[in-house]
C-alpha cells in the first residue's frame, strides 16, 4: 500500500511539473487582455473611419477621443491621429453651422378666407446678438423676412418694446459681413410702430445665402443701437416652402 501511495504522489508531482507555471498563466492572461484592448481599439478606429466617410465629423471626433483616452499607444490610435486635425476642424464647422441654424425661427400663418398657398404667410426671424458696447436696456430686436400670398415680400426689424427713431424717408446703415456699409431707405409701419421696414427687401434677402452677419445701425428711443444678426444658418427652403398637397 505504501508503494502504491508513493507512485500516486509521484504521478501527481509529474503532472504538476508538466502544467503551466504561475508566470506563464499571468503572461497568458495579460496577452488575452491586450488582445481584447486591441480589438476594442480597432473597433473604435473602424467607427471613426465610417463616421468620417459619412461626413459625421462630430461623431467621428467622439470616437477618436474615446480611442485616444482608452488606448493612446495602440496602432489604431496612431492611424486615427493621421486625420484627426482635419476631423477636429470639420467637427467645429459642423457645430457652428448647427448653432447658427438654431438661431432662426420659421413660422407659418394661415389667413382666414383663403385657399391653399393663397392663405399662407411664411416667415423667418432671428434675434440680434447682445451688443457688448451698449450699456442701456437691450430690448430684443428681431430681423424678420415674410413671404406673403401672391408673392408679396417684406424685410423688417421689430422691437419687443419702444420705437425706432425714423422720420419719413429715413435711411439706415446696413452692412453685410466686412463689406462697406450701405444706406437703405426704411419706414415705420402705420400698423406697427415697433417695426421698421426696409424698402429694398430684395437686397437683404438675396444676401443671406452668402454672408454670416448683418449689422444694422439705427436709433431706438433716442439711443443709438448697433444690431448684429448672425444669419449664417439661414435656410432658404424653410422660407420658400409651400403647403404639401
Amino acid at each position: 500500500m505504501i508503494g502504491k501511495a508513493i507512485c500516486v504522489t509521484a504521478a501527481a508531482l509529474l503532472l504538476a511539473a508538466c502544467g503551466p507555471s504561475k508566470n506563464q498563466i499571468a503572461e497568458r492572461d495579460a496577452a488575452a487582455v491586450q488582445a481584447e484592448k486591441e480589438a476594442a481599439a480597432n473597433a473604435q478606429a473602424r467607427n471613426y473611419v465610417q463616421a468620417r466617410t459619412a461626413g459625421q465629423y462630430e461623431l467621428a471626433q467622439t470616437y477618436a477621443n474615446q480611442l485616444l483616452r482608452d488606448a493612446p499607444t495602440s496602432v489604431a490610435a496612431n492611424e486615427v491621429r493621421a486625420t484627426l486635425d482635419d476631423t477636429n476642424v470639420k467637427a467645429a464647422e459642423a457645430h457652428d453651422k448647427r448653432r447658427l441654424r438654431q438661431l432662426w425661427t420659421y413660422n407659418t400663418e394661415f389667413i382666414e378666407g383663403g385657399g391653399g398657398d393663397n392663405a399662407v404667410v411664411h416667415s423667418a426671424s432671428i434675434v440680434a446678438s447682445k451688443d457688448p458696447n451698449f450699456n442701456g436696456d437691450q430690448v430684443p430686436v428681431r430681423l424678420v423676412l415674410r413671404r406673403q400670398p401672391q408673392g408679396d415680400r417684406s424685410a423688417y426689424i421689430v422691437l419687443d418694446s419702444g420705437q425706432f427713431d425714423c422720420p419719413a424717408d429715413c435711411k439706415v446703415s446696413v452692412q453685410f459681413d466686412d463689406q462697406a456699409p450701405m444706406m437703405l431707405a426704411a419706414r415705420k409701419s402705420d400698423q406697427n410702430k415697433q417695426g421698421l421696414f426696409f424698402n429694398d427687401e430684395q437686397t437683404i434677402r438675396e444676401a443671406l445665402d452668402k454672408i454670416r452677419a448683418i449689422t444694422i445701425k439705427t436709433s431706438v428711443d433716442g439711443q443709438p443701437r448697433t444690431l448684429t444678426f448672425d444669419v449664417g444658418g439661414f435656410d432658404r427652403a424653410q422660407l420658400e416652402r409651400t403647403l404639401q398637397q
